[in-house]
C-alpha cells in the first residue's frame, strides 16, 4: 500500500467503517475512504465521479453491495478492473462496497499551497550527463506506459525503447499509473510524465531518471509544454481546475479553477479535457469539459492568465489536435457528435464537422494523401450511424468520408512514410483484440492486426518503419510490427501497457506529418 496525504486533500472526509466483533482485525477500524484513495482512484477519480472507469458512489450506482463486493472481489474480464481478492481483506473489500453504495460523490480540493508542499527533489540536477547514458538517438526513444494490474507501484512504470534497434533501454517507476508523457520541444533532455492522479515527473532522457516530482491536483492527465519550453500546464478532473507551471523546476506559478457557462447557458463547474500548446503566440489552450468552451492561457501573465474565452464551442468537449500551420484545433465534442474547428488566431469557432458516435481524437492524425492534408476523427461510441472513422481536409475542413470500421475506435496512427493509418478498435468485446488498417490511397480498411488482449494507443517509430501496440488487460505484451508487411518483429512482457509516445512527436508537431524541425538531436 502506498501512503495518502490525507492531511493534504481539504474535503476528503475519511469514513470509518469498523469491523464487527469476531472477525479478524476487529480491534482495527477499517479508513474506507482512505483505501478507495489508494486503490480506486487510477480508474474512478479522487471523488468518485468516474474518469476512465465508471463512478463509484450512492448516487451514480445501481448495483447492491453484494453485487458491488463480488465486483471488488473478482474484477470484470475485458476491462482494467482486476480481481482483489488476495489484495485486499475481505474486511476491506466489505468496507469499500460499503462505503461506495453509502457514500455521495465527494468535492474534495487540491490548493496551490498543497500543490508547492507536494514538490521533491528526486536526482541531483547538478551534474547531469551531457548525452544518452544507452546507445542510439533520443529522437528514436518510444515511452510506454505500463499501468501495472492494480494501476500502482511496484509495477507502474514508463518503459523505454529504443524505435531503431527495438530493443528496451531503461524505465522511470512511478507511483500510481503513467497516463500520457509530453516533450520539452525545445530542449531534446526533458520529458514529463503525468499519472492517472496527477502526479507530474520531470524525467531526464539522457539518464532516464525522474529528477523531480509535484502534484498537481488529484485526477486526471492532460499536460502540454510550451513552445519555448519555458512553462507546463497541467488540467486536473478532481478538482476540475488548470495549473501553470515552471517547466524548469516545477514551481507552481498559478491556478485557475474551471466553471463558465454550458452550451445552454446553465452555470457549472467542469474538469479539464485536453490542454495543448500552441506555437502561434505562446499559449495554451484550454478544452473546458463540461462548458463546451476552449480557453486560451497565457503563461506570460500567471496573476490573470486566461485571456480570451470561446464560448459554445461544443456540448462536451475532450481531447484535440492541430493542424499542420499549427493555427487550427480540432476538437472532439462527444456530445454533440461532432468534432470542432477552433482558430487559434482569431480565437473562434469557424466550423463543426459532423462525426459518428461520441467522437474521440486521442493525440488526432493528419497525414498527406494525393496533395491533400487528411485528417482522422476516431468515435469511441456506437449507435444508429454505425461505426465510422470521419476524415476531413485539415486545410479546407470539407468532410471526405465516413470510413466503416468494425467498432468503435479511440487512437489513430499515421506516419509519411508508412502505407497505414492505424486506428485502434476499443468495442467491449472480442473486437478489441484487432487494430484496424486504413490504406491511404483507398481510404477503406485493408488489413487487420490481431494478438491476444485488448489492442490499443498504436505509434509509428520516427522513421516509420515499425509500428508499435499496446495490448493491454490480458494481453500483458508490447507487440511491434513492420509498418508495411505487417509482420510482428518483436514483442515484450510487459503489465498492462497503455499509451506510447514517441519522442518525435516534437518534430511531427501532429501524429501523421513530416518533421518539420530536427531539433533533439543529442
Amino acid at each position: 500500500m502506498h501512503s495518502f496525504r490525507s492531511v493534504s486533500v481539504s474535503g476528503l472526509l475519511p469514513l470509518v467503517l469498523c469491523l464487527a466483533p469476531g472477525l479478524a482485525g476487529a480491534d482495527e477500524p477499517i479508513d474506507a475512504a482512505r483505501l478507495f484513495q489508494e486503490n480506486c482512484t487510477t480508474c474512478h477519480s479522487a471523488d468518485r465521479g468516474g474518469y476512465i472507469a465508471p463512478a463509484l458512489n450512492s448516487t451514480a450506482l445501481n448495483s447492491s453491495e453484494t453485487a458491488l463486493r463480488s465486483m471488488i472481489m473478482l474484477g470484470i474480464p475485458d476491462t482494467l478492473m482486476p480481481p482483489w481478492h488476495g489484495v485486499l481483506s475481505d474486511e476491506q473489500i466489505r468496507a469499500l462496497a460499503h462505503y461506495i453504495k453509502t457514500t455521495p460523490r465527494d468535492n474534495p480540493q487540491w490548493t496551490l499551497q498543497d500543490i508547492r508542499d507536494s514538490l521533491e527533489v528526486l536526482v541531483d540536477e547538478s551534474k547531469p550527463p551531457d548525452k544518452p547514458v544507452y546507445d542510439g538517438d533520443v529522437r528514436d526513444l518510444m515511452a510506454i506506459m505500463q499501468r501495472g494490474r492494480y494501476g500502482k507501484a511496484p509495477a507502474a512504470r514508463v518503459v523505454f525503447f529504443d524505435g531503431k534497434t527495438n530493443k528496451q533501454v531503461g524505465e522511470v517507476p512511478t507511483d500510481y499509473a503513467p497516463h500520457i508523457l509530453d516533450y520539452d520541444p525545445v530542449n531534446p533532455r526533458w520529458g514529463y510524465l503525468k499519472t492517472d492522479t496527477s502526479e507530474i515527473y520531470k524525467i531526464d532522457l539522457y539518464s532516464l531518471k525522474a529528477v523531480r516530482k509535484v502534484k498537481a491536483g488529484l485526477s486526471g492527465p492532460s499536460i502540454a509544454v510550451s513552445a519555448d519550453g519555458r512553462y507546463l500546464l497541467s488540467g486536473s478532473f478532481s478538482p476540475g481546475i488548470v495549473t501553470l507551471f515552471d517547466a524548469r523546476t516545477l514551481e507552481p506559478l498559478s491556478r485557475v479553477e474551471l466553471r463558465g457557462k454550458d452550451y445552454d447557458g446553465k452555470q457549472v463547474e467542469s474538469a479539464s479535457s485536453m490542454v495543448i500548446a500552441s506555437p502561434l503566440d505562446n499559449t495554451f489552450a484550454i478544452a473546458v469539459r463540461q462548458t463546451g468552451q476552449v480557453w486560451i492561457l497565457d503563461p506570460s501573465r500567471p496573476q490573470e492568465p486566461i485571456v480570451t474565452r470561446i464560448e459554445k464551442v461544443g456540448r462536451f468537449v475532450h481531447d484535440a489536435f492541430l493542424s499542420a500551420d499549427r493555427r487550427y484545433m480540432f476538437l472532439a465534442d462527444y456530445v454533440g457528435n461532432a468534432f470542432a474547428v477552433v482558430d487559434l488566431k482569431e480565437r473562434k469557432l469557424v466550423k463543426t464537422i459532423a462525426g459518428g458516435c461520441q467522437p474521440h481524437v486521442g493525440s488526432g492524425a493528419i497525414t498527406e494523401i494525393k496533395g491533400r492534408q487528411v485528417a482522422f476523427g476516431t468515435n469511441i461510441g456506437t449507435c444508429d450511424k454505425g461505426d465510422v472513422v470521419t476524415v476531413w481536409d485539415a486545410r479546407t475542413f470539407e468532410t471526405i468520408k465516413q470510413i466503416p470500421v468494425s467498432g468503435a475506435t479511440e487512437s489513430p496512427a499515421a506516419h509519411p512514410d508508412a502505407p497505414y493509418v492505424a486506428v485502434d478498435v476499443v468495442s467491449k468485446d472480442s473486437r478489441a483484440r484487432r487494430v484496424e488498417l486504413i490504406d491511404k490511397n483507398t481510404l477503406s480498411v485493408a488489413k487487420t492486426i490481431e494478438a491476444d488482449g485488448h489492442l490499443y494507443f498504436p505509434e509509428y517509430t520516427r522513421d516509420g518503419k515499425y509500428l508499435y501496440i499496446s495490448g493491454g488487460y490480458s494481453g500483458d505484451r508490447l507487440h511491434i510490427y513492420d509498418s508495411h508487411s505487417l509482420e510482428e518483429v518483436a514483442s515484450y512482457p510487459l503489465e498492462t501497457p497503455a499509451g506510447i509516445f514517441s519522442r518525435a512527436r516534437t518534430e511531427w508537431g501532429t501524429v501523421g506529418l513530416q518533421a518539420q524541425a530536427k531539433s533533439g538531436k543529442p
